[in-house]
């Protein structure tokens, strides 16, 4: 092998940076074109973005110092005027421009195009229609590029988060010319699917990579979707007609899938085990109740069976009974009492009664007399005492003297 002269990458990026560095023409230029996949850096405060033009782009870095600077945001989609210096990134072997002014000029192509289908569509209605997405989707249908990464970290975080759910995946082209078509027959299949919401996106990139997303008869496939639909286009500062048409907006394909199941496997789990802990209960206090209340109509039929009843009137007829035998013998004994007072009465006006204290009765031929002037000497009358009579003479008559 012959005797070469040979350099390392680091030597030739090296080279090419010192030779742009001193290229005067270079260091203090004024470049203006369109911004494109702009981001700002929130913990650094540093600027990246392309600035591009109809044939070519260059990427360009502004450090927070001067944006900090800035008296406006910029955007992708804008036309600008940048002062800045070239240099090579020599860990890339790329060229780029280290920007320390933007000034607007105006409003890119791609930007007003974007702008324009996003009026039209609005005014026709198209962003208007806002339906709910589903809390425990059963089947959910995924509208993407089958080989992105996107559809692996979706497919990831529905596994995790609601494994029960079935996927659908329908893969289609997301850039290039003939990615707005492909899309618009995505939608199309996806009716088909019963699915109960779809999600349609990609990952991120370029204002470029994105624009199918912006297409209008892309938006108007979408917006006539039957099923509820997420747009989950690029990174969360990216914004497409489809997050406009869509029912919801995410603003990543992963958010777009955690969107999807708003009530995970676990949250789920949670509320089975509280609702049949509910329904345990409440079955078991009703059947408590019932069961009271069954006892008791089971008493009470028992106290209407003719035995019962039987029971009943006997109790009844024997405190009758009792209450007549006492009646009965009340009355007996005051009409005994009322008795005794009158066979006192009475045996009080018996003369025989009288006769036992000593005293007579005297008759004359069977009737008593009653006076001297009944009888005359010599009449025989019958003298009657207390345990006999006999017959006697009158001798003597003796009247009372009057008073």
């Amino acid at each position: 092998m012959p005797d070469i002269f040979t350099v390392t990458v680091s030597q030739i990026n090296r080279r090419l940076a010192t030779l742009v560095k001193g290229d005067k023409a270079l260091n203090d230029v004024y470049v203006n074109g369109e911004i494109s996949n702009f981001t700002l850096h929130q913990v650094s405060g540093h600027i990246y973005f392309t600035l591009k033009d109809e044939t070519s782009s260059i990427k360009c870095v502004m450090f927070a110092g001067y944006a900090a600077k800035l008296k406006f945001m910029p955007q992708s989609g804008m036309r600008v005027l940048v002062h800045a210096s070239v240099g090579v990134f020599e860990r890339d072997g790329a060229n780029q421009l280290y920007i320390t002014e933007i000034m607007p000029q105006g409003i890119g192509e791609m930007y007003l195009a974007f702008e324009q289908a996003k009026q039209t569509l609005e005014k026709e209605g198209y962003f208007s229609q806002k339906r709910d997405i589903p809390v425990v989707p059963q089947k959910i249908c995924i509208i993407t590029a089958i080989k992105g990464a996107a559809l692996q970290d979706m497919l990831n975080i529905l596994s995790r988060r609601l494994p029960i759910v079935k996927v659908i995946v329908i893969p289609v082209t997301v850039q290039g010319v003939t990615a707005p078509q492909s899309l618009i027959k995505g939608i199309e299949a996806a009716q088909n699917t019963d699915a109960d919401v779809i999600i349609i996106g990609r990952g991120g990139g370029s204002a470029e990579d994105l624009s199918a997303f912006n297409d209008i008869e892309y938006a108007k496939a979408l917006f006539k979707s039957r099923i509820p639909t997420i747009s989950a286009v690029g990174h969360e500062t990216d914004t497409t007609i489809s997050d406009f048409v869509a029912d919801k907006r995410a603003p990543t394909p992963s958010a777009a899938a955690e969107l999807a199941t708003s009530v995970t496997i676990g949250e789920l789990l949670a509320k089975v085990t509280s609702d049949f802990d509910f329904i345990k209960n409440t079955i078991l206090y009703r059947f408590d109740d019932y069961s009271d209340k069954l006892d008791n109509i089971e008493k009470h039929i028992t106290s209407l069976t003719p035995v019962k009843k039987l029971d009943a009137y006997n109790r009844e007829l024997e405190l009758i009974e009792k209450n007549i035998y006492a009646s009965v013998h009340g009355c007996i004994r005051k009409y005994e009492t009322l008795l005794d007072n009158k066979t006192e009465y009475i045996s009080a006006l018996n003369p025989m009664t009288v006769l036992k204290r000593g005293y007579a009765f005297t008759e004359k031929q069977g009737s008593i007399i009653h006076s001297v002037n009944d009888i005359v000497d010599g009449d025989i009358v019958k003298i009657t005492v207390s345990d006999g009579s006999f017959d006697a003479v009158v001798q003597t008559i003796t009247k009372k003297e009057e008073v």
